[in-house]
């Protein structure tokens, strides 16, 4: 092999990767949030865990700093929950600690604003690509067309991510970002959120684990999807990869410099 080719290999490799990354972060959030979703919205519960959980993955791509402090803000969150009610504790004990310190979180501390100075247009992005998909999704299921979570999954791993890379550039670059004093309050809100979801994720499987009998809708569903999970990672895995490779082919520009 040239010693030329190797930059562009490594890469390739990194971003499929990265992709990859992001497919098992989306399969789950989307196959769990279209289960909570589905005997209320029918068909356009696609789109509503479609757009969530698009805009979840672009945090996670794109602002990886304010997405990582969500992640240690939801899982803290939660296990101090846990810990404190054993076996009453109820998920909205964790929604509610996960959203307040969320919220101050992005108050309180200063990130590069490198990597979060665009945090609402690029969760913006990630939701209104994720709905377009999630569109597409519904409009195939009220046709009657049966649709497994692995396709769904692929299907939307791929053309979301394509979607949001190749229009976020333009978004962001657009609106101008936010005036620098809103800018603590956006991230606070896009980290509690994002917290909400993750120690949502993470309850549920502690509760799942710890034996005891916490009876609720969200933790019905959480065990009714289990069994569909690990294809749906694995299928969001898969799409991932591909999606990354691709992007990186066919010459679609990184996004970390927003």
């Amino acid at each position: 092999m040239s010693l030329a080719l190797l930059p562009v290999t490594r890469q390739l490799l990194i971003r499929m990767l990265l992709w990859a990354l992001i497919g098992a972060i989306y399969a789950p959030l989307f196959i769990v949030l279209e289960a909570l979703l589905d005997p209320y919205l029918g068909a356009l519960s696609f789109v509503a865990a479609a757009t969530g959980a698009g805009a979840i993955g672009a945090s996670y791509y794109s602002a990886r700093q304010a997405a990582l402090a969500a992640s240690l803000v939801g899982v803290g969150a939660t296990l101090f929950v846990l810990i404190l009610f054993y076996e009453q504790a109820a998920f909205w004990h964790a929604a509610v600690l996960c959203g307040a310190l969320g919220l101050a979180t992005g108050l309180l501390i200063e990130f590069p604003s490198r990597c979060t100075a665009n945090v609402p247009a690029k969760a913006l992005v990630g939701a209104l690509s994720g709905a377009a998909s999630g569109a597409v999704l519904s409009l195939v299921s009220m046709l009657g067309v049966g649709l497994s979570s692995v396709v769904a999954v692929a299907f939307l791993v791929s053309v979301n991510g394509v979607i949001y890379v190749a229009s976020v550039r333009k978004v962001a670059m657009t609106a101008g970002g936010l005036p620098r004093r809103w800018c603590p309050l956006a991230e606070g809100l896009v980290i509690g959120i994002v917290a909400i979801i993750v120690g949502g994720s993470f309850w549920a499987f502690a509760s799942t684990l710890s034996g005891y009998d916490r009876p609720g809708y969200f933790l019905q569903v959480i065990e009714s999807t289990s069994s569909a999970l690990p294809l749906a990672v694995a299928s969001g895995i898969a799409a991932g990869s591909v999606t990354g490779a691709l992007l990186e082919l066919f010459g679609f520009a990184w996004i970390d410099d927003l």
